[in-house]
């Protein structure tokens, strides 16, 4: 299956990226990674008279610690992210996640950016992004601004970035001493299926009492958009972090916070019962990942 034809473009800066989305419009699109793009294109899934590669901008693929955050730039590739001390020393849960996407040779192409604008309810890094508390950062020719990775997606496939965009990157803050978190997904075969549901977990707790101060769970393939489980971590702050009290998130989860859907790679009651299985797992990781 062939790529249809198309003008190829490689702008050396954010600037001349937006200058050319903005001379061509609705007939360019942005290539990051291309393990999404190009597939659609062959497939006819999309059309489009202008590629304008990201490629060539050095600053979109870095991936820089500062003393109170981490910037990702949204053109590193999920190998580049896996392999970088500071997000396997404080981030192990977006690591899990970019670990599950598709083989090695996609994540030697696939990029951050790429993956959280597909904005698949299944996407693998978009839960640990969430319990994160990631900023996306957005550039137009008119100015910057930061949204919420949590009021980002709209849809499966619909996002707030706006046309005359580029998503630069994201911000995550360090998470604080005596946190942990985690990432489990459940697909019909490892890395090369969309997966049926995934969880991730963070924890923070007060070492003295044992009593969770702060806990955020995200489940992706149970809603149309990637969610945080609000009610269930509602439910954990305060309590003693032990079993029951994953046991019980796990519960809350299941059957206040998702909405899963029947297909044909699973069943909603499958899924929901899932999420219960997986919420307990993910908590109880952090909890000794926050113990260390």
């Amino acid at each position: 299956m062939l790529l249809p034809k198309f003008e190829f473009h490689e702008p050396g800066s954010i600037k001349e990226a937006l200058e050319l989305k903005k001379k061509w419009g609705s007939t360019a699109r942005f290539l990051a990674g291309g393990t999404d793009l190009l597939v659609h294109l062959k497939k006819k899934i999309i059309t489009t008279d202008h590629i304008i590669s990201l490629q060539r901008i050095e600053s979109l693929a870095r991936i820089t610690a500062h003393p109170d955050f981490v910037e990702i730039g949204a053109c590193a590739t999920m190998a580049a992210i896996s392999e970088t001390p500071v997000i396997q020393a404080k981030f192990s849960a977006l690591k899990s996640g970019v670990d599950n996407i598709g083989t090695h040779l996609i994540r030697n192409r696939a990029t951050l950016g790429g993956n959280v604008c597909n904005a698949s309810p299944a996407g693998d890094s978009l839960p640990a992004l969430l319990i994160y508390k990631a900023l996306v950062l957005l550039e137009s020719l008119d100015g910057k601004r930061e949204v919420p990775i949590e009021e980002f997606f709209k849809g499966p496939g619909k996002t707030d970035m706006k046309a005359d965009e580029i998503l630069t990157g994201f911000r995550l803050p360090n998470p604080p001493v005596h946190s942990g978190a985690h990432y489990i997904q459940l697909g019909k075969r490892k890395s090369s299926e969309i997966n049926v549901v995934n969880v991730a977990s963070f924890l923070e707790f007060d070492p003295k009492t044992k009593k969770i101060i702060d806990a955020r769970i995200a489940l992706g393939s149970v809603a149309a958009t990637p969610i945080r489980s609000l009610k269930a971590e509602a439910l954990l702050k305060g309590k003693i972090a032990e079993e029951t009290s994953f046991y019980e998130a796990g519960e809350k989860a299941r059957f206040e916070d998702c909405k899963p859907i029947d297909d044909f790679r699973g069943s909603a009651a499958y899924r929901r019962a899932m999420v219960g299985v997986l919420t307990k797992r993910t908590l109880t990781t952090a909890f000794k990942l926050a113990g260390r």
